[in-house]
């Protein structure tokens, strides 16, 4: 049989079956594909160990900030993020795919999906550290450097900054008057 694409749509992209609110029960499967998909660019056992925390997601924290997921048609996870308050719009606390569906066009999904949920919250900005390593997907999904935050894990470390801008008006072309 065969599957059913529309122009433009990429045989991965079929994985994807919708975007949903994450529920509090998926807390502790959110943190592990978290973990994994940190671990995915290499990173020593020792630092993925410190990350642990900072990565943690836990039910109290579902129920006050908003975390959405991607899941395939089996209703297995593929990927999530989760919104923080920054003072100057809204932030991306995480935003994670599993390394198995990395290059599935989930990221990209999840993305829109974030920037659809800010502009409805009447956030005028969306903001995300990014580790490093991730830099080109938020650079290709359109935000641009904005400068760089020290790590939680390391401060040391400097990880870039991105930011995309969500007012309407910035996003329509002018109107010319006649």
């Amino acid at each position: 049989m065969a599957e059913t694409r529309t122009p433009g749509q990429r045989q991965a992209d079929l994985a994807l079956t919708r975007i949903r609110r994450a529920r509090p029960w998926e807390a502790a499967a959110l943190s592990e594909i978290a973990m994994a998909a940190k671990a995915h660019w290499g990173y020593s056992a020792s630092f993925m160990a410190r990350c642990r925390m900072a990565l943690a997601i836990d039910p109290a924290m579902m129920a006050n900030r908003t975390f959405r997921l991607a899941e395939d048609a089996a209703s297995e996870i593929l990927g999530f993020y989760g919104f923080e308050a920054e003072t100057e719009g809204i932030g991306l606390s995480h935003f994670f795919v599993l390394p198995a569906a990395i290059g599935q066009g989930i990221g990209r999904a999840l993305w829109a999906d974030a920037v659809a949920r800010a502009r409805l919250l009447h956030q005028r900005r969306l903001i995300v550290v990014s580790d490093p390593n991730a830099a080109g997907f938020y650079a290709r999904m359109g935000a641009r450097p904005a400068g760089a935050r020290p790590s939680e894990i390391d401060p040391s470390r400097a990880l870039p900054v991105f930011c995309l801008d969500l007012e309407p008006d910035r996003l329509k072309p002018a109107r010319l008057e006649t």
